[in-house]
């Protein structure tokens, strides 16, 4: 596994993106740019194509969208919520209708966008694992392991912190 520092929010909005162009993970900074091969010199086009250099992301189809938000209907437990948003997804528009019940329930758009961010974030790590990428994080500061004590655990948290 090649080690590789990674914003995986930003990462994850990117699967999510509508934006015209193609997102490519540059694997030698792991920077994320938004390209349209289109708009691109046939140097630039090949220059993406050289898989040991760049990683070109997919994007969530239609399909993939609405599977998320019936994945997170599926564990969601509120009465007033979640039958607007079932009869939302029923509907012609189902995402943009979605999206407007869920302004009416606050709590229930940040459950949502946490599921979201956490279900993407997921995606991304089976992407980057097949691709033989290891995210590290953004802050370059590596997940303390499970088995430090807690008290060992703080000092070093404080350290961090300082």
């Amino acid at each position: 596994m090649r080690p590789l520092t990674l914003d995986l929010d930003q990462l994850a909005a990117a699967l999510d993106s509508r934006e015209r162009g193609t997102h490519f993970l540059d694997l030698d900074s792991g920077a994320l740019r938004l390209l349209d091969p289109d708009d691109l010199s046939l140097e630039e086009r090949e220059e993406l194509e050289d898989p040991e250099r760049y990683l070109p992301l997919p994007r969530l189809t239609q399909e993939d969208r609405l599977e998320l938000r019936e994945a997170f209907l599926h564990q969601l437990r509120h009465p007033h919520a979640q039958p607007l948003l079932r009869a939302a997804l029923d509907s012609r528009r189902a995402l943009r209708a979605f999206d407007y019940e869920l302004d009416l329930f606050p709590s229930v758009r940040e459950a949502w966008q946490a599921f979201a961010l956490n279900r993407l974030k997921e995606e991304l790590l089976v992407l980057l694992d097949e691709a033989g990428l290891e995210p590290l994080p953004a802050d370059g500061r590596l997940p303390l392991p499970d088995d430090v004590p807690e008290g060992i655990r703080r000092r070093l948290e404080k350290g961090r912190e300082g």
